[in-house]
């Protein structure tokens, strides 16, 4: 009888333990500022073109993405592309020396990445060594993948 005992409060210890760890994986804070797949997927195509020319790759920045995100949000609804007049007020608070930004509309994140390095000033920005930090938002709009890419060094 005793071990019927033992063994029932070691299932209701663990019942416990799961109920609690089920709580805090809804309450415990997710990465608010996560990125998409594709979003990843530019920042990688960039990293591995800065390598590939002897640049250290960026550090992806969520916070920076989050804030390139909502200029190619603004760009898709409004379906023109500019650059963020507001890029540097943005970034007003941050420490940095030097900013940078890419701003693109295509049919993919491939065909952007390459358009990018086909172009003499997105691929200075792409390339340039003090860079340190990257933050890529991305938009598809009606089959167009609006892109902002925000630079920070």
């Amino acid at each position: 009888m005793q071990l019927v005992g033992e063994r029932r409060g070691s299932i209701v210890k663990l019942g416990m333990v799961l109920a609690v760890l089920l709580m805090l994986g809804f309450v415990a804070p997710k990465h608010a500022e996560a990125a998409t797949s594709s979003e990843l997927q530019m920042a990688s195509l960039i990293n591995k073109a800065r390598v590939s020319h002897g640049r250290a790759p960026l550090r992806f920045n969520y916070s920076m993405a989050r804030l390139a995100r909502r200029h190619s949000a603004t760009m898709a609804s409004r379906n023109l592309l500019y650059h963020n007049p507001y890029l540097a007020q943005w970034y007003s608070t941050w420490s940095w020396r030097i900013l940078g930004e890419n701003v693109g509309v295509g049919s993919s994140v491939a065909s952007l990445h390459v358009a990018f390095m086909n172009s003499k000033p997105h691929r200075a920005n792409i390339l340039d060594r003090r860079f340190r930090n990257v933050g890529v938002g991305i938009v598809v709009r009606n089959g167009r993948t609006w892109v902002t890419v925000n630079f920070l060094g």
